[in-house]
């Protein structure tokens, strides 16, 4: 078991640190250990921890780095990012539903090919804004 004061040493702030040294700690030891120095990783993830409160709190509590959750700011816009691409896919499905109607009733002479070509075209705008949206942290 790591002792609770390894990821503070990696720092250098005490374990009493506020957020705002701990950042401050961070970018100084970024800018001194650029990516594929030796101690960057140890940096990033020391602040990982460190910088979100739950994380810190587990640390400090168990000693041990928690690796399953993700970072907090992604679990705050995840929330708002999952039901608007919920509701796209549920439009996406009902956009199917329509165009499979409407490719039958043209296919059997029914109705023209223009209606069957707008609700493909507005179906697939749907699918590409969400997957647009699973860019989005």
């Amino acid at each position: 078991m790591a002792s609770n004061k390894e990821l503070y040493t990696v720092l250098g702030v005490d374990e009493s640190a506020s957020d705002a040294e701990i950042k401050s700690a961070y970018e100084r030891l970024i800018a001194q250990n650029p990516e594929g120095t030796p101690l960057y990783s140890s940096i990033v993830e020391a602040y990982t921890v460190l910088s979100d409160m739950d994380r810190r709190a587990a640390y400090d509590i168990t000693g041990k780095i928690h690796r399953s959750g993700v970072r907090k700011h992604r679990d705050a816009n995840s929330g708002g990012t999952e039901k608007v691409r919920y509701a796209l896919n549920t439009l996406f499905l009902a956009g199917a539903a329509v165009t499979t109607v409407l490719f039958i009733l043209q296919f059997s002479g029914a109705i023209g090919a223009l209606p069957f070509y707008i609700t493909c075209g507005i179906s697939l705008l749907i699918k590409i804004a969400e997957y647009i949206l699973r860019l989005i942290p």
